[in-house]
């Protein structure tokens, strides 16, 4: 029997652990799914790619039959506006990378009905994916078991993606963890609406946290992307609410107590500064009793990135 295209998008969202995120009717984010609907062992899958399956224990089997999505992908999505007046390649300030993120994951929801047969069959969760972005733009996404070293400068490093803006070509590693492939096929995507990108361009593994070695502006526009993509405002300031109870965490007896630690100055003395709180928010997975998916595994991002996202949006001080 043939797999219906809505069941196939929304195993691709999975793969890629994909926010659990929702739009309105008007495009706007509305609810919130639990974490605990989100199948773990779904990665296995490796972004969705249709040509190639994965055993349990990571190897590859037969390819799978090729699935009809041309007809799908077949007109490329960049309404007029979408930059905000600006061109490809111009610089964009964070402020203007938030509103090009909002503005193309409505688009991405305006076309749903026809990524999917069935209106009645549609929530957000299924269309907010950077994959399916990429694919809506016209690009091509393939996994690749490795695609080996690069040099830039003195600096060499294993290649986590690449993008071919001429060939509308994009590759991820298999190499690396589901949070960095993921955020890798979303920094992808900034680069494919952000930048005018010549020839073959490879990027080095990130995962959204803190860089040693500073970045350049493209990169950095490209994170910040992928960023605001993956870990939308209003979502992750729902669901930080729903599991702490509080729309700004602070240290006290009661929420030292509800995190599992004795006292208030055992708390303290494990989390002496804001990042070292807001990385045990991140990955906590149980308070006041209830047990969760973490932050960083229900967003599909590392617990480094959720941290300061979780900085970014005031939900904790210190």
């Amino acid at each position: 029997m043939v797999e219906r295209l809505s069941d196939q998008i929304r195993e691709s969202r999975k793969v890629l652990r994909n926010p659990y995120a929702f739009l309105d009717g008007e495009g706007n984010f509305d609810a919130l799914v639990s974490g605990t609907d989100f199948d773990s062992s779904a990665h296995l899958r490796d972004l969705g790619n249709p040509y190639a399956s994965l055993t349990p224990d990571n190897g590859f089997t037969e390819p799978q039959t090729r699935r009809r999505l041309g007809r799908v992908f077949s007109s490329a999505l960049f309404p007029k506006g979408l930059l905000g007046g600006k061109q490809k390649g111009d610089g964009f300030s964070k402020s203007e990378i938030q509103k090009i993120v909002r503005r193309f994951q409505i688009e991405v929801w305006k076309k749903r009905t026809t990524i999917f047969p069935r209106e009645d069959e549609i929530t957000p969760h299924d269309v907010v994916d950077p994959q399916l972005g990429l694919k809506l733009l016209g690009y091509q996404v393939e996994l690749k078991e490795s695609l080996g070293q690069y040099s830039r400068g003195r600096e060499l490093f294993e290649v986590a993606g690449t993008i071919d803006e001429s060939k509308k070509h994009v590759v991820i590693s298999r190499r690396f963890s589901p949070d960095i492939r993921n955020f890798t096929t979303a920094h992808e995507l900034g680069h494919a609406v952000l930048h005018q990108e010549t020839g073959l361009h490879r990027d080095r593994a990130q995962d959204g946290g803190a860089h040693q070695s500073p970045r350049d502006e493209t990169e950095a526009e490209a994170d910040m992307f992928a960023a605001y993509f993956l870990m939308p405002e209003k979502l992750v300031t729902e669901a930080f609410k729903e599991m702490f109870l509080t729309s700004r965490f602070v240290i006290n007896e009661l929420t030292a107590h509800s995190l599992g630690y004795g006292d208030v100055m055992a708390l303290e003395k494990k989390c002496r500064a804001l990042r070292d709180l807001t990385s045990l928010l991140a990955s906590a997975q149980q308070y006041n009793g209830c047990f969760f998916d973490s932050l960083a595994k229900q967003f599909g991002v590392s617990a480094a990135a959720m941290a300061i996202r979780i900085e970014e949006l005031n939900l904790a001080s210190r």
